[in-house]
């Protein structure tokens, strides 16, 4: 997660949180972020891996966050393969959204919320149908295994080994992180609420995850990865609008204070020191 050294002439820290100047907001308000399905978790406070300051600080274009590119590939070659995987087990074709087309956003009509799901069912017209309850689709990919990471750059970056083979710290972990006692997938909370927030923004209530478990191979020649040899978990996901609302104003509250106004959340000692180190690795 870099920072973004050109702009730090833009903003000052002050009382545990960074202000962003006037002229700043001015420039660059345009390109400020919204929430997201990926980042709703975070600005709720639920997401264990990114804190709201953390957040905000990407919306607003103070860093740039950097996915490690074989998960990147992976993830872009493979679930295109589990998405036809689903279509079949449900007989529902889901129109595909070309992100370039539609400007990186889906729900271009709201001001504060955007994403782009991953499929949304269509009729035969080719055209988003949710009529008879079809459901919108989220898929997740996810290594068996967990797997060896370094940081380099201060980025978090995948270990290989000579072959390119992605490093296996514990076997088998990652994929036992999915189900609970009772051998039941349980979804992470992050993910329940990037589909809770496209369902509210469709004004519908019912959508699937498809979880496709990766072995290690598959993350050095995607391309070869076939749905008949993986396993892969089709989940019924429903939520009813009432219990959406009140996380939907809760966010908005936060974008209105944060983003609108320039102003970050508060940092916590993790934000404290993750800045401090980038600071540090950018003056080297």
């Amino acid at each position: 997660m870099p920072l973004i050294y050109k702009n730090f002439s833009g903003f000052k820290i002050e009382n545990d949180r960074v202000i962003l100047k006037p002229e700043y907001i001015q420039k660059n308000k345009w390109s400020f972020k919204k929430i997201t399905g990926t980042r709703l978790a975070a600005v709720l406070g639920k997401n264990k891996y990114n804190s709201p300051f953390k957040t905000w600080m990407g919306m607003v274009n103070l860093y740039k966050d950097v996915m490690d590119p074989t998960l990147a590939q992976a993830g872009n070659v493979i679930e295109p393969k589990i998405r036809d995987y689903v279509t079949g087990q449900l007989g529902i074709k889901f129109k595909i959204h070309n992100p370039s087309e539609i400007r990186w956003d889906a729900f271009q009509e709201n001001k504060i919320f955007g994403g782009i799901p991953d499929g949304e069912p269509m009729s035969d017209l080719k055209v988003i149908d949710y009529s008879n309850n079809k459901p919108m689709l989220e898929i997740k990919t996810s290594s068996i295994d967990s797997f060896v990471y370094k940081k380099e750059r201060n980025e978090l970056k995948m270990q290989k080994d000579a072959t390119g083979l992605p490093l296996i710290k514990t076997k088998d972990t990652k994929k036992a992180s999915w189900f609970n006692s009772e051998q039941r997938i349980c979804i992470p909370t992050e993910y329940c609420l990037q589909l809770a927030l496209y369902l509210y923004l469709r004004n519908i209530t019912h959508g699937v995850f498809a979880i496709g478990f990766l072995e290690a191979e598959d993350y050095l020649h995607p391309e070869l990865f076939q749905t008949t040899n993986r396993e892969i978990r089709i989940v019924d996901f429903n939520i009813k609008r009432e219990q959406v609302t009140p996380l939907i104003e809760y966010a908005e509250k936060w974008y209105n204070e944060h983003i609108v106004k320039g102003i970050s959340p508060v940092m916590n000692q993790d934000d404290h020191e993750w800045l401090k180190s980038e600071i540090e690795w950018l003056g080297n």
